[in-house]
Formats: C-alpha cells, structure tokens, sequence
C-alpha cells in the first residue's frame, strides 16, 4: 500500500495536485502583470495630462514640457566670432558673396550682406517640389502619375533628361531628377502641373520676389532672392509647417543625396550630414552659384545660405566648401566648448 501510494497522484477541484498549484501561480503571475501593466498606463495618462496642461499654461517653450529641449541645453546663440572671420576671408579674396546662418534650435543667427538679393537660379525648385508635395496630399496627383514630356519641355540648360526618348514618366521620377540632378526639363514638366496662381502665392508666402512664369524668369530682374529668405522655405520643411511631416522629409532627403558633393568639397566628416539645394547659372554674362542647405551635427541643426555673384565657376565652388567648412568648424567647436562647461 505505501509503494503504491508513492505513484498516487493526489486531486484537488478534480486536476492533479501539482498542476493546479501550478495554474494557480500563472493566475497570480498574470495579474501581477496586468496590475503593473495597469498602473503604468496610468501614471503615463496621468503624466501626458501634467504635460498637456504645462504646455496649454506654462510660459516656457512646450519643447522643455515635452521631453524635446532639455533645459539647461546651452544651445549656441554667439555667431559674432564665426561672423568675423567669414567677413574677413570674403573682404580678403575681394568675393561677392552672401552668408545667412541659423541654428533651427533657438533661432539665433548671423549674417553678411544677407539681404542683398541674387538671381535665384535653381532655387526656385523647391517652392515647386513643395506645391507638387502638396498636391499629392491633396489626392490630385500621386507619386505614380504619368506625366508628359513635351518638346517644349525640353532644354539643355540643366540636367540631362531632355536626351530621352521617353514620351512619359511617372512624377516620382521628375520630382527626384530636378532636386537631386537640378534637372530644368523636370522643372518644366512638374510645372504644367501647378498653377501660376498657387506657385505665385508660395513664392510671396516665403518671401521671395520671384516671377512664377519660367518662361518669362530671362526676362525678369537679376536680383530677386536673399540668403535670409531662403531661411523661411528651409525651416518650413524643417519644421514641417506646410506639408505633412513624413512628405517634408521626404523632400530634405532627396536634398540630402544630390549631384553637388558638398560634404566631400567642404571636407566634412562622414557623420555630419546635409541636405541642400544648390543652384547655378553661367549663360551670356551670368556668373552665379549658390549653395542652401542644412547642417546635421549631432544635435545641431544648422541652416545656412551662401550665394556668389561674377565669381568663376570653379573659385565660386571652392568659395562655398570653404565656408560651409568654417561654419561645421565653428558650430563643432562651441558644441564642445559648451559641453566641457556643463560637466
């Protein structure tokens, strides 16, 4: 009887023993989850509503309530030392050359001539990308639409998409090759597809005395963008306070992977990056080459616009790598400085 009791297993509620002692302990492990579970959803309910009501009353910036700005961050306000020494290299190399640069942080900035204004060369595609973004927000269009490529569409002033014998394309492709490759027979197509009225409101929106009408831009006045302007179109898409945020950066990545090398022509280390727009116009007596764009470093994000006028192509590259260099230095260096502060 006692060996065969060994092997008895006993009963309790009509399951073995053991199992239900088992069962038991997942029950009580299950709700000591949930009770946790529970609570954490709370106290974060509780917590978005602390922030919420700190946002909606409190007198500081919503970014310091939300997480997004630490306070106590030290971000770089003093742009005078980098001002001077710009100065001094354009006044040395007797250059017609404009800087605007703004840390998209706490908006402080510096500028040199940067309200002078410049022939606005291909910078006028971004306005265009912007509208065709939105349209495509709109239902209007899609990134699949065939758009037609009309001999008139075609010129050899910019790009190389005029070569094709392609009738079609789909928009993805026009929107890519004219921010990427600055492309002006993309420009053109993408054009027919917005009104001169909803381009000529985005232009005053942003600021910038720019004709609507390519067709007419020859014929129009020379001087017509500034390096400040350009600020209000960048931070627009940094920000994403026109489109939606998934489409604006869509945007600054297609500017971030351009034909116009600007990292490797101003020597900046692989972990920086930049998403810019550059333009050029050599044609007759026109000599101009401006560079827009914003610097990623680590937490940094800085905007900058250098515009040139009557400067050679080659000088007038060089020119722009050796500013967007200083400006990476710069912003490098009080980072660190700050930083060594704050331990």
């Amino acid at each position: 009887m006692l060996g065969l009791a060994k092997h008895k297993k006993f009963k309790y509620g009509g399951l073995p023993f053991f199992v239900n002692i088992k069962l038991k302990w997942v029950v009580i492990v299950e709700t000591i989850l949930v009770i946790a579970l529970l609570a954490g959803l709370i106290n974060l309910y509780v917590s978005n509503k602390q922030i919420e009501s700190q946002q909606s009353k409190g007198l500081l910036s919503p970014r310091i309530y939300a997480g997004i700005l630490e306070p106590k961050s030290l971000l770089i306000v003093d742009f005078a030392p980098l001002k001077l020494k710009l100065q001094n290299y354009i006044e040395k190399n007797s250059l017609n050359a404009s800087v605007y640069v703004e840390n998209f942080r706490n908006g402080a900035f510096m500028g040199i001539n940067e309200k002078t204004g410049f022939f606005p060369t291909s910078l006028n595609k971004l306005p265009v990308a912007i509208l065709i973004m939105k349209k495509i927000e709109n239902k209007e269009l899609s990134m699949g639409t065939l758009l037609e490529i009309k001999n008139s569409d075609r010129t050899d002033s910019s790009g190389e998409l005029y070569k094709t014998k392609e009738k079609q394309l789909p928009l993805k492709i026009a929107l890519e090759k004219m921010l990427k490759e600055s492309d002006n027979t993309a420009l053109r197509i993408l054009l027919r597809q917005i009104s001169l009225e909803d381009l000529q409101f985005v232009l005053d929106y942003y600021g910038m005395d720019i004709n609507a009408d390519i067709q007419k831009l020859e014929d129009s006045k020379p001087d017509l963008i500034t390096p400040k302007a350009m600020s209000t179109l960048y931070s627009s898409l940094y920000f994403s306070t026109v489109l939606e945020p998934q489409n604006s950066e869509y945007l600054l990545s297609l500017m971030e992977d351009t034909i116009f090398p600007i990292k490797e022509i101003a020597d900046l280390p692989d972990e920086v990056r930049v998403a810019q727009k550059f333009g050029e116009n050599y044609y007759g007596t026109n000599k101009f080459f401006h560079d827009c764009g914003i610097i990623y470093i680590g937490e940094s994000r800085v905007f900058y616009c250098i515009m040139t006028k009557d400067i050679d192509e080659e000088r007038a590259v060089e020119t722009i790598g050796v500013i967007v260099n200083e400006i990476h230095k710069y912003i490098r260096d009080a980072r660190a400085r700050l930083e060594a502060y704050k331990e």
